[in-house]
């Protein structure tokens, strides 16, 4: 008897436990923790900026990251950023900024966001975590605010938005994601082979 009491006390307190909503830091983590424990992370998505639409594909490892989609291309190796744009044949290189890697990789957003973002919970549909994200240094930030939405057991993101100082929305839907794949460190870097007529403009 002394045994089924205790279970049914255990119980009650998994479920008590499991049922305290988590804060809104305490899901941007989770979240944060689940994607650097990652080998990788490959997502396609779509994108929507003002009336704009693009579609395309992300490779994220570690702070690595390559962007392809019919309009521009983008190759992260954790320092340098090559973008190259379809309309001006360029490739641009830069050292870019925590900001400017979130405007090209909104994933960014969530494993760096305690340096530089307060998060609130917002209400959401169930089975996900829908959180608003506001700089902490509003001055001068060329993120105003986002608002991701999160798978509740995965931590996994299925909605970004974005929204920037200049009042332009990006709106990104996570079409799919897959994880745990090993891309050699080429797949992070430019390689001018791939598009041998292109101008090549260093900003750094």
């Amino acid at each position: 008897m002394k045994r089924i009491l205790f279970l049914i006390a255990s119980f009650i307190f998994a479920v008590a436990s499991f049922a305290q909503a988590m804060s809104a830091s305490q899901v941007m983590d989770s979240a944060a923790k689940k994607i650097r424990s990652m080998k990788s992370v490959s997502a396609t998505y779509d994108m929507t900026v003002d009336s704009e639409h693009m579609s395309g594909t992300l490779v994220m490892s570690a702070d690595k990251f390559h962007l392809s989609s019919d309009q521009i291309m983008a190759w992260y190796d954790g320092k340098t950023q090559w973008s190259y744009s379809a309309d001006t044949n360029e490739v641009n290189i830069i050292e870019p900024t925590p900001e400017e890697l979130v405007a090209i990789n909104p994933f960014v957003i969530i494993s760096s966001f305690k340096k530089s973002y307060k998060p609130v919970l917002l209400k959401s549909e169930s089975g996900t975590y829908k959180i608003r994200l506001t700089p902490i240094s509003p001055k001068g930030a060329q993120i105003t605010e986002a608002v991701i939405t999160l798978n509740a057991k995965s931590f996994l993101p299925s909605y970004i938005s974005i929204t920037l100082d200049s009042g332009n929305k990006l709106n990104i839907k996570v079409k799919s994601i897959k994880t745990g794949v090993n891309y050699p460190h080429s797949t992070f870097v430019f390689n001018k082979k791939m598009l041998p007529k292109a101008e090549i403009v260093d900003l750094r």
